[in-house]
Order: structure tokens, then C-alpha cells, then sequence
């Protein structure tokens, strides 16, 4: 009798496909013998199949008979409906994710539930979504032993610009890449448009504005071959798309513009090695926008992306200093957690308390490491005291408003994690949803009050 296979329902964008492919290798390699089947759009998984590691894809519509399965392993990755419901009546040992239960959503796994309270609340969120799949799979969430594609140039100075994006926020206009693709040319440098059948329009008027009819190739490559174009690449200049994580699967050079509601540090290239230019701008990685046009997309200029381009090409060890801008290199700590490392730049308020709540959340799902998230709040009070003492103060505050609540099994109400200082958030969007997860059972708010109680105790071994 063959194992049960291990299923995994990833029901998104191209994109978030490949970011499971880590959970699918790291799945095949602990759990050998059992066949992984993938649950994804085909208009994806068709073309991915060749690239992808060895499983068994289904499209959507399969999800009514696979509830009826068991597995011996099951993790939703994604936000649909009938993903969630699947999850809830399949038979596994087990289940990680959001599932529909008759008594409403539940979501199986700690570091599951964490990625879920970051929606429309990321800030100050520092795990990297396809480290998070991982998470609740790995003991101590140590990734270290996860294996990733390191970047490697090829011969030339041929450059990608992937023109397109899931939303026009997220990508520059055609005068954009038009000016960058003349200003590389002058440097010897040979732009490549591309782009999807959805950039067809969009590529013909950076070809006209730009006077290069031939490197069009938008909507002509199927992505077989837009994985071969990949190859040649001395760099991909790209915004947050799916081709931007097939060319850091393929260990192609990107430079990832990442401007616009997204948030690069949880979704940008993944391995160690690459590049990432963002504004230096203190809402960068906004979940939603809330101005007309993004501030972030201003700071962008072609000339400080071409300077930043072509002094990679020419010497990456020695990037050009930036104005308004800031350049990232992608790294691993030893976790094997991702990092974005920005030189020898003083670090901020908002890099700092990104250090200390990543620090904090694996201190609260594993109490022996206090030690680091003890270090990384002293670096926060050492650097900028009065938001220590602002967040100590809002812990202390809150613990004992949840203190009282907890003898009556209150729930809260739906604006409750939003109206404590954005310094908490992130915390109050984790401890509201726990609660609801919990039921608001009596057990769930002793739970709750344990961990606040564990970051209160952190302060007071800090001052």
C-alpha cells in the first residue's frame, strides 16, 4: 500500500506559487516515500510543471474530491474559500492553515496564524512569507538547513526590464522605462522589454518612446521560454512579480524596484545575494496605499535606477551611494531566516523594532529564546530610549486591560488591534486573532495573558 501523499492548496498568483516551492523540497526531503500533490490555477502550474520540484498538480475544481482523502500531511496556503473548506474536511494527522469549520474559520499552526494577523497590519512584520510556510514545519523554526539558488551572472551586459506588474501601483509607467532603457544603452548595456500577453500595449509604447523596436518581447515568450531569455541575463531589473521569483529560482541576478503596496521583506527575491531598491520613505511596505499616486513611486527616477544598474554590472561589490533611495542586499541570519541587509547604514527606529518583534514572536512560540529577543531590546533602548519606554508602557497597559477580561471570557470588538499605537500592532493583530482562534475560551485568554506576560517580563529585564 502506497503512503498517504501530503497535500498542499496554493490557490494564488504565479508568484506565490513558486514561493511554496521551499515547503514543497523541504516536504519531499523529511517526508520521503510520500507523494506531494499541489492544488493551483493550471493557467500557472501547466508552464511551471518543467521548473517545478516533482509533484502532482490539480486544479481548483479537484478541492470537493480531495476533502474526501486523508494525507499525512495538509497545509492551506491560501485565502480562498474553497481551499479553506477542504482543509476542514479532509483527513490528516496533520492540518496547517486556514479551515472552515461548521463553527467558523480556524487556523491551524502558530506561525500559520501569525501570517494571517498580518493582513492589512504588516509593519513591522520581519518574517519573509516563504520562511513562514516553513515555520510550523521546522523544529525551533531553524531554516538553516534550507537550501537556496545563489545568484550567478551571465556573460555580457544584457539587461531584463519586466515592464509589468499585478497592479499599475506596483511598476513604473512607460516614460519610466523608456528613459532607463536609452540611458543603458549609452552605457553598452542591451535592454530587454518583458512582459506578459497583459504588457503587449504596454511594451509596444516603451518600444516607440525609447527607439527600440527590437527589444520588444512582451507577450511573445511562452514561460518556458522566458525562462531560457532568464538565463542570459547579466541582471533582471523587475518589479514584485512572478517572473521576478522564476528569475530568483533560476539564479538570475535581480534588482527588484519595489515600490508600490508591497512590502519587500516579505515578498521580495529570496535567496541570498540579490538586490532590492526601495524609497527611503518611512510608509515604504504599506499593505494599501492610501494617496492617489504612491509617494514611494516619485523617489523613483530613471537615472538613479540606471547608476544603480549599471554600477552592479560594473562593479557589485561597490554600489553607488543613493539620495532618496536605499539599496538592499538579501541575506540569511543563523536562522536561515531572511534579512535585508543595508550596508554600513545607521540603522533606523522601524529597522530596529522589526529586529526586536521578529525576535519577540520566536520568543513567545519558543520561551528559550529569550536571549535574543532580550538583545534586540536593548539595542532599541540604547538607540532610541523614549520609543522604548512608549512600548513598555503600552505592553504594561495592555496586559492590564486583558488582565480584567480574562475572568469574564470577553471577546473584543472587531476595531480592537487597531486602536492601540502602531508601535503594538503588530502584537494587538496577532493577540486579536489568537483570541477569535481560541474561541474567546477561558483557555485561550490564560494563553494570551502567558505570552503578554513573557514581553512584559523582557522590559523589565531590559532597564
Amino acid at each position: 500500500m502506497s503512503a498517504d501523499p501530503l497535500l498542499i492548496l496554493q490557490l494564488q498568483r504565479m508568484g506565490d506559487l513558486i514561493l511554496a516551492f521551499p515547503l514543497i523540497e523541504t516536504l519531499r526531503r523529511r517526508m520521503p516515500g510520500h507523494p506531494v500533490w499541489v492544488v493551483a490555477e493550471p493557467q500557472f502550474f501547466g508552464e511551471l510543471m518543467p521548473l517545478s520540484p516533482q509533484v502532482v498538480f490539480f486544479p481548483p475544481s479537484h478541492c470537493g474530491t480531495l476533502a474526501r482523502g486523508r494525507y499525512a500531511l495538509a497545509v492551506n496556503l491560501s485565502g480562498r474559500p474553497e481551499a479553506a473548506q477542504c482543509l476542514a474536511r479532509l483527513e490528516s494527522p496533520v492540518k496547517l492553515g486556514p479551515a472552515a469549520l461548521e463553527d467558523g474559520l480556524f487556523i491551524y499552526g502558530n506561525w500559520h496564524l501569525y501570517r494571517a494577523a498580518l493582513t492589512q497590519n504588516n509593519r513591522h512584520n520581519a518574517f519573509h512569507w516563504a520562511d513562514l510556510h516553513l515555520m510550523d514545519i521546522m523544529e525551533g523554526a531553524d531554516l538553516s538547513a534550507v537550501g537556496h539558488s545563489l545568484p550567478k551572472r551571465a556573460g555580457g551586459r544584457r539587461v531584463g526590464l519586466m515592464l509589468g506588474a499585478s497592479e499599475a501601483a506596483k511598476r513604473p509607467d512607460a516614460d519610466f522605462w523608456a528613459r532607463l532603457a536609452r540611458r543603458l544603452v549609452r552605457a553598452r548595456a542591451s535592454p530587454v522589454f518583458l512582459g506578459g500577453k497583459a504588457e503587449i500595449p504596454l511594451g509596444e509604447e516603451v518600444a516607440r518612446k525609447s527607439g527600440l523596436p527590437r527589444a520588444n518581447l512582451c507577450g511573445r515568450l511562452s514561460l518556458a521560454e522566458l525562462a531560457q531569455m532568464l538565463r542570459t541575463l547579466a541582471l533582471f531589473i523587475t518589479p514584485d512579480t512572478g517572473p521576478m521569483h522564476l528569475a530568483d529560482l533560476l539564479g538570475v541576478p535581480v534588482l527588484n524596484l519595489s515600490m508600490g503596496p508591497v512590502h519587500a521583506g516579505e515578498t521580495g527575491p529570496r535567496s541570498p545575494g540579490q538586490w532590492i531598491l526601495r524609497a527611503g520613505l518611512s510608509c515604504v511596505g504599506c499593505w494599501q496605499c492610501v494617496h492617489a499616486t504612491p509617494r514611494c513611486k516619485r523617489v523613483f527616477t530613471p537615472g538613479a535606477v540606471a547608476e544603480v544598474a549599471l554600477g552592479l554590472l560594473d562593479n557589485p561589490q561597490k554600489p553607488p551611494p543613493l539620495n532618496r533611495l536605499v539599496l538592499f542586499r538579501t541575506g540569511r541570519d543563523a536562522l536561515g531566516l531572511y534579512r535585508l541587509e543595508a550596508g554600513g547604514n545607521t540603522p533606523s527606529c522601524r529597522a530596529l523594532l522589526e529586529d526586536f518583534w521578529q525576535a519577540a514572536f520566536l520568543h513567545i512560540h519558543d520561551s528559550s529564546r529569550r536571549a535574543p529577543a532580550l538583545a534586540r531590546l536593548r539595542a532599541l533602548e540604547e538607540s532610541f530610549p523614549a520609543l522604548h519606554r512608549r512600548l513598555g508602557g503600552g505592553l504594561a497597559r495592555l496586559t492590564a486591560r486583558c488582565s480584567g477580561r480574562i475572568r469574564h471570557g470577553e471577546t473584543l470588538r472587531p476595531d480592537f488591534w487597531k486602536r492601540e499605537m502602531p508601535l503594538l500592532r503588530i502584537f494587538t493583530g496577532w493577540l486579536h486573532m489568537f483570541l477569535q482562534n481560541s474561541r474567546y475560551s477561558r483557555e485561550g485568554w490564560s494563553a494570551a495573558l502567558e505570552r503578554l506576560t513573557l514581553l512584559r517580563r523582557l522590559f523589565r529585564q531590559s532597564d
